[in-house]
This record gives C-alpha cells, sequence and structure tokens, in this order.
C-alpha cells in the first residue's frame, strides 16, 4: 500500500511534505484496515449472498474512511492554510478505492475458505453415508445430507427432507417442508450427486423428487407442467421431458 501511494505522488516528492503526508497516510490506512476487519466479518456473515448489496455497501463506507484519513492527514500534514482542496480529493479517492480493494481481497479469500470448507464437509458427509459391499466392484454412492454454511453457522439437512431444488446462479435452493436453504453447489454437481431412483431433472434449473409429483399436464410444445404435493408449479422442458415420459410408461404398464 505505501508503495502504491509513493507512486501515485512521484512527481511531487520533491515537494515540501508530500513524502511526510503519504507515510502518514499509509499508517491511518493501515490503522483503518484493523477496523475494519471485524466490520467486514460481519458484513459478509450478514450479506454473503448478495455480492452486489455487499459491494455496494463496502464501497460507501470506504469512501466514508478514504475521506476522514484524508482530512485527518492533510490537516496534520499541513494544517488548515496550505489545505488544497483540488489535491485533498485525488487522495480521498486513492484512499477510498485502497481501502475497497482491501476488503475485496478480505471477502474472496473469506469466500474461498468457505467454499473449500463446504466441499470437505460434504466429502465427508458422503463417505460417512455410502453403503458398504463386500463385492469386487464399488457400488454407486449418493449424497445422504447436505452441509448449508448461513455466516458462521453450518446446519445439516438430510436428503430425505428435500421436496425440490431450483438454481440460484452459481447456488442451489434446497426446499424442504420447513424452508430453504442456500447450497454452494451448481445444478450439474447436484445431479451428478443425487440418487435418480429419488430425484429427476425436469429443467435446467430444477430437479425434482420423484415421489412429490402429484400431477403432470402435457403442453403443446412437448413440454410438461409438473404439480407436486406441496403445490408448487413447475415446467418440465422438452430437454428432459424424455425422462417423465419414460416414468408414465412404467407406471402404465
Amino acid at each position: 500500500m505505501y508503495l502504491l501511494l509513493l507512486v501515485a505522488a512521484l512527481p511531487h516528492l520533491g515537494e515540501r511534505d508530500i513524502l511526510r503526508y503519504n507515510t502518514l497516510g499509509c499508517g491511518l490506512l493501515f490503522c483503518v484496515t484493523l477496523l475494519l476487519r471485524p466490520v467486514c466479518r460481519v458484513a459478509i456473515a450478514r450479506w454473503a449472498y448478495s455480492w452486489l448489496t455487499l459491494a455496494a455497501c463496502t464501497f460507501a463506507v470506504c469512501l466514508l474512511l478514504g475521506a476522514c484519513v484524508t482530512f485527518a492527514t492533510g490537516i496534520a500534514t499541513f494544517g488548515w492554510a496550505r489545505l488544497n482542496a483540488g489535491n485533498w480529493m485525488v487522495s480521498w479517492l486513492q484512499s477510498g478505492m485502497m481501502l475497497f480493494l482491501w476488503c475485496t481481497l478480505y471477502f474472496s479469500i473469506k469466500h474461498w475458505r468457505w467454499t473449500k470448507l463446504d466441499e470437505s464437509q460434504n466429502r465427508d458427509v458422503v463417505e460417512d453415508e455410502s453403503p458398504r459391499t463386500t463385492q469386487d466392484e464399488a457400488l454407486p454412492t449418493y449424497a445422504a445430507r447436505f452441509a448449508i454454511r448461513t455466516g458462521t453457522r453450518i446446519q445439516v439437512i438430510s436428503e430425505a427432507n428435500v421436496l425440490w431444488i431450483s438454481a440460484a446462479r452459481d447456488y442451489a435452493e434446497l426446499h424442504t417442508r420447513n424452508g430453504t436453504y442456500l447450497l454452494r453447489e451448481t445444478m450439474l454437481s447436484l445431479q451428478q450427486r443425487l440418487d435418480p431412483a429419488r430425484f429427476v431433472r425436469i429443467h435446467r434449473s430444477r430437479i425434482v423428487r420423484w415421489d412429490q409429483i402429484f400431477e403432470l399436464t402435457g403442453q403443446e410444445n412437448g413440454e410438461y407442467a409438473v404439480k407436486l404435493r406441496d403445490g408448487s408449479e413447475h415446467r418440465c422442458s422438452r430437454t428432459y421431458a424424455g425422462a417423465l415420459q419414460q416414468w408414465l410408461c412404467s407406471r402404465q404398464q
């Protein structure tokens, strides 16, 4: 951070008190990052799944703190008489952006560590619940529980309680009778880990439980309207309609 400040002020380093100004500013920014860390921890726990809100709030706070740091540094270095409004604005933006980059780096590292932890926990859950076999070839194993992280809290959701699943960008929403839970996993990865005898994918953004299907309504374009026992309705696209047609044929025989 100190080197970046010196590079930005390189054309003016020969001027009076500029080196002192940048050194004092860097020290204050470092102290502010120490104060920002617990604030960032609370913010990412509250808005972990809304990155736009998290970034917007963080940017506003960093600009405010950058203004305070720049003003305090300018007064301590130059005093009221030599304080230049134009230079103050440039330094304010530089300080605010540096704080924002620091917060963004903090959030990225936290998100990466949470993702690795969730992958490890889900892998351990699958291994604990995997059926044991004495045959030479191991039977395919499927996920029996999911570790859901909400801030610092981790909830374990049983696969038997999941009624249907919807996509939410790079996440998946697990819908149960007790509520909806957000899982850091893609739909393709979930489809591969779920038992096809219990779950079927009917759309690129929907996976439903076989025993929850209550009513199917055929559409003219080859699609199906799928109604589940919880009252929710979903669309089965033509890409995945084949699985439902095979299921219907097996039920009619």
